[in-house]
């Protein structure tokens, strides 16, 4: 017997498609139809809403030095938009919370226990709502999924406003923060500076002094200079705490880690940078005071304050890189933004201190001055302080207002949602498709496990591949036969049924064995019907045979020809009848109430005595599985064994081997027809 497990060709395969074809049909149905019922009657219409963006490369871009991008691991970024950034905006936390509230969403959550915000904000997020780029475009589109038509296209017209309400805070440049501050102080520094000039008139006018001596003229200039740059660079240092206060609103907006200018400031390093930053500018302005800008000594000190600063910016760098592990790279320009400014206001705070430190200088001598002097030295010192800085902060205004007006979003609303009239899923032909295809795969896969897990044989070429090498001596197709009619005349209509007894009756023709046993592996395989219809056929062609019923579970030779029992010649020394059916054929018949003969040696003698009195002596075996079987084929030459197809089960095929590994096997018979 040759493996079960053998390669199975093209042929093989279709051979188990046709024998399970209904299996097949059924599984592919079922699946199918089911597809159709979920489709018609249980799948919930779901709305698609969407809407699209232009995303516009800006041409502004911003300077980032090389120290602060390696240190927090980034690569120099532009100013413009890149489309994986506002993907990231537009599905931030803060939007779909605004969203939430804005259409009051939480109230389709109402009937679910203990939700959270937080928990329809993911479920917006992952669920509903869908933000993509436009393949090779600068496209984004929005999309929002929900049963609800009208709500869907709400929440995506909704998103887009919110969204463009923090790209506009987000696209805010500098000079349009510096133009708001500028125009919160000009109109205060005007002001002092009108009431100064007043001051001073009224001074004058009630103590009669209308100038200063020469002395005191020049220590006003000199010190009026310094108050200047003082305020301005108070201004300026102002204007660096709005816009850090702005920088860290924008991360605060982005889920973003945000470092205090506390933490900064506070850092030992940085506060030794910023103290040799103070003494440096002292000493330059110490050398400006005697030497020209080309001084080589002003030249090399100028150098050594660029590098103090640069020190400082690197070290302020690696204080946020500390603090914040990783950068998500859409937000990489709001860190360097963040850093820059914080370096710039180090410096501001220590040039302060530096002018500060040369203005006491200067104040200092004011004590040699007539009391009466200093008072209008004083008023004259403030007025031109203040006057210089409403002219500086002017200009700055102009330059501001330029700056603003450049500064425009890059973001475009190419088309807004409408209400959806059809729904987007299920999509129907698709899903019975699906279905189909899932039935398809499904009916293979049953149509091999059945035939995987069936221990019977359904086919002959099932057959031969377990059988390779045991001779196949004929098969027996199925017939339409009545009662006990299992007996095949010469004379029957179906030739193709009498021509297969007949080339097996040939084949047996030429077997040397003369007693040959007819046997299957269980009980009603077709063994009588095949034994008997052999032994007529042979008889038919001048063979002298001997049928012999030793079939002692069920012995049916007589009801298949018929005998009547009065008309049999009985043995009374065995408990057998003989009976001349013909000139060519005699019929040994069990007694039925005898269930176990074969104990009876004298019975055995007689069958070996009667071998010369005929040409084949066929023997009607129990099955090889009981223990008659096994006795009975001690008795016969050769063994036919019977396989019937849908009956015989492949676990008793290694009785087959065994006899053909004894030399007992004559050959097998497929048998498609009577099991009896």
């Amino acid at each position: 017997m040759n493996n079960e497990n053998t390669e199975l060709s093209l042929a093989d395969i279709m051979n188990i498609f046709k024998r399970r074809i209904w299996w097949f049909l059924a599984i592919f149905l079922i699946t199918s139809f089911i597809s159709v019922i979920y489709v018609m009657f249980f799948a919930k219409p779901v709305y698609e809403a969407s809407a699209q963006l232009l995303v516009r490369t800006s041409q502004s871009s911003i300077s980032i030095p090389s120290a602060v991008t390696q240190l927090i691991g980034i690569s120099n970024v532009s100013g413009g938009s890149d489309i994986s950034t506002e993907i990231e905006l537009i599905k931030s936390r803060d939007n779909i919370e605004k969203l939430i509230e804005k259409l009051n969403l939480m109230e389709l959550f109402k009937d679910q226990k203990k939700i959270e915000l937080q928990d329809v904000v993911e479920v917006i997020r992952e669920k509903w709502l869908k933000v993509e780029s436009v393949k090779d475009t600068k496209i984004i589109k929005i999309s929002i999924e929900h049963e609800d038509p009208k709500l869907a296209a709400e929440m995506v017209n909704n998103l887009i406003d919110i969204y463009q309400e923090m790209r506009s805070e987000l696209t805010t440049n500098e000079s349009v923060v510096k133009l708001r501050f500028i125009e919160k102080q000009l109109p205060r520094i005007e002001q002092e500076l009108k009431d100064v000039e007043e001051e001073i008139k009224k001074f004058k006018e009630e103590n009669q002094i209308y100038s200063l001596s020469e002395q005191a003229d020049n220590l006003v200039k000199y010190i009026a200079q310094y108050d200047s740059k003082t305020n301005e660079i108070t201004l300026n240092i102002q204007q660096a705490e709005v816009e850090i206060k702005a920088a860290e609103d924008l991360l605060k907006k982005v889920d973003q880690k945000i470092i205090s200018s506390e933490t900064i400031s506070t850092n030992p390093v940085v506060q030794q940078l910023r103290s040799k930053l103070v003494d440096l500018q002292v000493q330059l302005s110490a050398l400006l005071q005697n030497y020209s800008e080309d001084d080589r000594r002003v030249v090399a000190l100028k150098k050594q304050i660029e590098e103090t600063q640069d020190l400082l910016q690197k070290e302020i760098s690696k204080v946020v890189s500390a603090e914040v592990q990783t950068v998500n790279p859409a937000y990489t320009q709001l860190y360097t933004n963040f850093i820059l400014k914080q370096a710039e206001l180090q410096v501001l705070q220590a040039t302060l201190s530096a002018v500060e430190k040369i203005r006491d200088e200067y104040l200092k001598k004011v004590s040699v001055i007539p009391a009466i002097e200093q008072k209008l030295f004083e008023l004259e010192r403030e007025r031109q302080a203040k006057q210089t800085t409403y002219l500086a902060l002017l200009s700055q205004y102009e330059e501001a207002k330029i700056g603003a007006a450049g500064s425009i979003d890059n973001i475009r609303i190419i088309s807004n949602a409408v209400v959806p009239n059809k729904p987007s899923k299920p999509n129907k032909r698709l899903t019975v498709a699906i279905g189909g295809v899932l039935g398809i795969f499904l009916g293979i896969l049953t149509v091999f496990l059945r035939d995987a897990t069936d221990k019977r044989f359904r086919s002959i070429d099932e057959i031969k591949r377990f059988f390779p090498n045991e001779p196949l001596l004929g098969k027996i197709s199925s017939a339409r036969v009545t009662g006990n009619d299992l007996l095949i005349s010469l004379q029957r209509d179906d030739e193709k049924l009498c021509d297969e007894f007949k080339q097996i009756a040939v084949k047996l023709l030429y077997e040397p064995a003369k007693i040959i046993g007819f046997t299957s592996l269980k009980k009603e395989e077709g063994k009588t019907y095949i034994s008997s219809n052999l032994s007529y056929i042979l008889s038919k062609m001048s063979q002298k045979v001997l049928l012999i019923d030793l079939n002692t579970h069920n012995p049916s030779i007589r009801r298949v020809f018929s005998i009547d029992e009065n008309s049999s010649l009985k043995n009374e020394d065995f408990n057998v009848s003989l009976v001349k059916f013909s000139d060519k054929l005699n019929i040994l018949t069990l007694q039925e109430e005898d269930n176990w003969p074969l104990s009876d040696q004298k019975l055995i003698k007689w069958i070996k005595d009667s071998v010369d009195s005929y040409d084949k002596i066929i023997v009607d075996m129990p099955p090889l599985c009981t223990a008659e079987g096994v006795f009975v084929s001690k008795i016969v030459d050769k063994i036919v064994a019977i396989i019937c197809i849908g009956k015989t089960e492949k676990i008793l095929s290694s009785t087959i081997e065994e006899l053909q590994i004894s030399g007992k096997l004559s050959g097998i018979v497929i048998n498609e027809g009577p099991r009896k």
